[in-house]
């Protein structure tokens, strides 16, 4: 590049020009966003920085830096819950004939974040990085740990493409939910929501994000500050049996991030029926595509897969940990083998 890169943490006032700078970014992303990362710090009491790359006077990268605290009061960076599926950074978009030149702007700004991480005192720093980061080079050569996940989307550009690719029975069921009067709606009822939630959680042995009243005040968050939707299926009497969480912002992907369903409802075609409902509703608004958020191999990957989104290769990557961290989790772990 011309000009030798910057880096820099943004002061609050700088905030604007970033979320503009997220929002036209192919690789940002709600999660980058200063407004969602405020809301998620109200609930957890953890805090978030931003880290600017520049050219100039001109932003050209970046990542936000959402930041918690072990049992020994050192600085960890956590990521890769639901909440915060992507964490990592965000880069302009270039326009160029020449590939070449393209690959050779991100490296180098891809090598000046990891530069200025590396002189952070994290003791462990953890990053879901978007697939439309393909090039992790810097991050091995610097000696992190690099490992492939994935996600499944599904471009909203033009639904009866999807319906297409949709599979048969899936299509089936969407049909058999509404002869059985399915309704969809967009509402505020949390109550509902949660209990789904929750049920599933438990129902699959797994552990909540956040406790019942974290979760509604992060569901109250988001609404006031229009960055979520909840999508329910109900009965014609009005019993939600299905519900999504799914965050929105001024950025054209939406993130399906919390779910919940009534297994008594399943054979009514309900599962199938709000996820494609979902789908019409958030094409209806403009955007452009939905993140499933994950691709386990399981049941839930399976069904995912049906709907006809592309599977994407995101990228985990890990700074070497610090001792301190590295005997802290052989603590916790040798306490978890001893009940």
């Amino acid at each position: 590049m011309s000009r030798e890169l910057t880096t820099r943490f943004l002061s609050e006032n700088e905030y604007e020009n970033w979320t503009k700078f997220v929002s036209e970014s192919p690789s940002g992303s709600v999660y980058s966003l200063p407004e969602y990362l405020e809301i998620l710090c109200q609930v957890t009491g953890d805090s978030f920085r931003i880290l600017g790359v520049f050219q100039g006077t001109e932003l050209v990268g970046g990542m936000a830096l959402y930041e918690t605290w072990s049992a020994f009061s050192l600085v960890a960076v956590a990521s890769h819950r639901s909440v915060l599926f992507y964490h990592g950074p965000v880069l302009r978009p270039y326009k160029t004939n020449y590939p070449s030149e393209i690959r050779a702007r991100y490296l180098a700004i891809l090598q000046a974040l990891i530069d200025k991480l590396s002189t952070i005192p994290y003791v462990f720093l953890n990053l879901n990085i978007s697939h439309l980061i393909t090039d992790m080079r810097p991050f091995l050569t610097a000696g992190w740990q690099v490992c492939p996940n994935y996600s499944y989307i599904v471009s909203l550009k033009d639904t009866q493409k999807v319906w297409q690719t949709m599979e048969q029975n899936l299509r089936r069921l969407v049909n058999r939910g509404i002869k059985n009067g399915l309704v969809f709606t967009e509402d505020e009822d949390f109550d509902s929501f949660y209990k789904l939630h929750s049920d599933t959680y438990q129902r699959k042995g797994l552990s909540l994000y956040f406790s019942e009243n974290k979760y509604r005040k992060y569901f109250e968050l988001l609404r006031a500050k229009n960055l979520g939707r909840l999508h329910q299926v109900r009965l014609d009497n009005g019993k939600s049996i299905g519900a999504f969480l799914i965050l929105t912002s001024s950025h054209p992907v939406t993130h399906t991030v919390c779910a919940g369903s009534d297994v008594n409802y399943l054979n009514l075609g309900s599962a199938v029926f709000l996820r494609w409902k979902s789908f019409e509703s958030l094409a209806k608004f403009g955007y452009e595509s939905n993140d499933l958020t994950g691709a386990s191999l399981n049941k839930v990957d399976h069904f995912k897969s049906q709907l006809g989104g592309e599977l994407v290769t995101n990228w985990n990557v890990i700074k070497p940990p610090d001792l301190s961290y590295r005997i802290y989790r052989n603590l916790l772990d040798l306490t978890k083998f001893k009940r």
